[in-house]
């Protein structure tokens, strides 16, 4: 069975989105490790960062076959993973703070479609989640 997880990139100015991407698999910690340190090698070099074109390097480094990555509707992450009647297990939120990607990381339970809560499980930067959760 697949860990299926959501990625949220965050706005960093005012005049940006934050975009949502759905990844069908490897969605735990360690797998959202290598699929966030792939999308760095074609987004553009830290600090310059932009939800957009971050979330498009993610989703370029991560679509291997049909359906395993794609943009989800825009909005507040849960009512988000919601639209996949509740099998999202973790999320990720992606900033860029002093100069390096922040992620907080969030664990999603459930017993239904529409009662999902998160549970924020680690906040800080990419190094650090990697270093957390090794591959």
């Amino acid at each position: 069975m697949s860990t299926r997880g959501l990625y949220t990139f965050k706005a960093s100015t005012n005049y940006e989105m934050d975009w949502n991407v759905y990844k069908h698999h490897d969605g735990y910690p360690n797998g959202a490790v290598v699929a966030i340190e792939d999308a760095t090698n074609l987004a553009w070099e830290l600090p310059r960062y932009e939800s957009d074109e971050f979330s498009t390097a993610f989703i370029a480094a991560n679509k291997a076959v049909p359906g395993g990555v794609r943009l989800m509707p825009q909005g507040r992450p849960l009512e988000v993973a919601e639209i996949h009647c509740g099998d999202i297990e973790y999320r990720y939120e992606i900033s860029l703070k002093k100069n390096e990607l922040y992620i907080k990381a969030f664990s999603v339970r459930g017993s239904g479609t529409f009662d999902l809560v998160d549970k924020l499980i680690f906040e800080g930067t990419l190094k650090a989640l990697k270093e957390r959760y090794p591959i």
